[in-house]
């Protein structure tokens, strides 16, 4: 029965070295938001830009089905006569 304390306690020594761990790292993690916006304002920019090709492909797309709808909206309308 004393073997399995023994790793037990040797954990719970342990236990405040990681609690200090863990509030230094929530610490940073807490000082460093307030950067973070700028960033986010950049991210943006970069991510429109590295995207623009989609979003050029999506309003050709968007271009395409309306130019579709209204032709065929017209052809319908010739066909009813």
């Amino acid at each position: 029965m004393s073997a399995p304390v023994g790793p037990l306690l040797a954990s719970l020594r342990t236990l405040p070295e990681r609690s200090r761990q863990g509030v230094n790292n929530l610490r940073q993690r807490l000082f460093q938001q307030g950067e973070k916006p700028k960033r986010e304002g950049n991210f943006l920019r970069t991510s429109f830009s590295v995207h623009r090709p989609v979003w050029i492909t999506a309003a050709g797309g968007a271009y395409t089905s309306a130019a579709a709808v209204l032709l065929t909206m017209r052809y319908l309308k010739r066909a009813v006569r």
